[in-house]
């Protein structure tokens, strides 16, 4: 029924331009043309009406809560923030084609990463696209382009990157630290996750914050809390109610760099969907296809355990706190209950070699971040893992770090509480 009527509204779009007839008020990205799962307004209202959208207590962050099949969550994005998501990926995809100037570059470099991306994912940026009524080819490109910015095959072109990224203002050499309970002043652990990723300079993303609480079917998955951007699935922050924490940045540019492998965005989505444990999480990176080269540090917040791996085309490194750390030149020295990495070693190490011991939230957020941040700091995340709660922030323009900015705090487990206890019965928006 629903492939017919596609191809009736073809039909009759096509007769309107000859005609001049009212058959140019038909919407060809209306669900009912695109999506092979909703058949009926009544579905889709169903659809919508199992995820929630709230803001976190500052008023400063939307706060979105998605439950159902990967296709019904993307959707449900899409639709209840409909003119968010079209106006924040729009811009990139606009900005991203004033560089690269042809759509078909950024086909190209989805295509060659779909095979090894999930299936479920898949599905999610088709709900994603139909639900907020945008190409599909937008979607995959924006997932694409993290992938792009890290491949080390772009030094083949190095003019034209350079171009492309305007410089050094994209660099993706992060920086990321976790102190253990006997680090710190109030003997809690906490995890630091920096991301110096630039896009405040080139995107909008910044101004589209989100937090997406992800409720997988009964089952299949564990409840996440994704740190990112409106319209953008993939995961680069964020954590599950196992108490496990995301933490990556870009590592050089080894060869064997390629794109023909699993998205890093994607990964990571596995680790917030399946990891319990830090062994799942090993298990997840090393077996996925890899593409470019990173670094992950990663933590349990049951445990009290932090991990850092060394992944790229050859090897797969597993990296424990109390031990120094060298690679290629980089020195880490150990620092007794810390486990760190990033783009200012020095800095890093001082800084948290002076403060071990007396760390709090406070100082980290205050005093550790805006220190070892770089001046592309685009988000920073401080993990709360034993209490499954956390403080945010993003940059707030072009020039301004998102070191300098206030933090936004989210008790994910009371939100994932509140939420299962009301059964994900909202009432969806009037339709449009």
């Amino acid at each position: 029924m629903v492939r017919q009527l596609f191809w009736s509204a073809s039909i009759l779009l096509i007769t309107s331009l000859t005609t001049g007839c009212s058959y140019l008020r038909i919407d060809p990205n209306h669900y009912l043309f695109r999506s092979d799962v909703i058949e009926s307004v009544e579905q889709e209202r169903a659809i919508v009406a199992k995820a929630k959208l709230a803001w976190t207590q500052d008023g400063r962050v939307r706060v979105l809560y998605v439950s159902g099949t990967p296709y019904e969550r993307g959707y449900q994005q899409g639709r209840l923030l409909r003119e968010e998501v079209r106006a924040n990926l729009m811009y990139l995809y606009d900005k991203i084609l004033e560089k690269y100037h042809f759509e078909e570059l950024l086909d190209e470099s989805f295509e060659r990463q779909r095979p090894f991306i999930p299936q479920e994912y898949i599905d999610e940026m088709h709900g994603l696209a139909h639900g907020s009524r945008l190409p599909l080819r937008v979607v995959h490109a924006i997932h694409a382009l993290p992938e792009i910015t890290e491949w080390g095959g772009k030094r083949k072109y190095k003019k034209l990157i350079k171009e492309m990224m305007d410089g050094v203002l994209l660099g993706t050499s992060c920086s990321n630290f976790c102190a253990a309970p006997s680090a710190t002043a109030d003997k809690k652990m906490y995890t630091v996750r920096i991301l110096d990723w630039g896009l405040h300079k080139l995107s909008k993303l910044h101004e589209y914050p989100l937090i997406t609480v992800n409720v997988p079917e009964d089952g299949k998955g564990v409840p996440s809390a994704n740190i990112g951007w409106v319209g953008f699935l993939g995961a680069v922050s964020g954590m599950n109610a196992e108490g496990i924490t995301l933490g990556e940045m870009g590592y050089g540019d080894p060869e064997g760099e390629t794109m023909r492998g699993r998205p890093m965005p994607f990964v990571l989505r596995d680790v917030l969907s399946y990891a319990k444990s830090l062994k799942d999480v090993r298990k997840i990176i090393k077996e996925a296809p890899p593409t470019n080269s990173f670094v992950f540090l990663m933590s349990d917040g049951k445990t009290g355990e932090s991990e850092l791996y060394l992944r790229d085309r050859f090897r797969f490194e597993v990296h424990k706190p109390g031990a120094d750390l060298e690679d290629k030149g980089n020195k880490f020295p150990a620092i007794k209950g810390l486990l760190y990495g990033g783009h200012y070693q020095d800095k890093m190490t001082s800084k948290l070699g002076e403060t071990q011991g007396t760390l709090t939230a406070e100082m980290i957020m205050k005093d550790v971040i805006p220190f070892i941040a770089m001046p592309s700091n685009f988000q920073n995340v401080l993990y709360s893992p034993s209490d499954l709660t956390f403080w945010f922030t993003n940059a707030a323009g072009p020039k301004e770090r998102a070191a300098e900015q206030p933090y936004t705090f989210y008790d994910f487990k009371a939100g994932l509480k509140e939420f299962e206890a009301e059964g994900n019965n909202t009432k969806p928006p009037l339709m449009k």
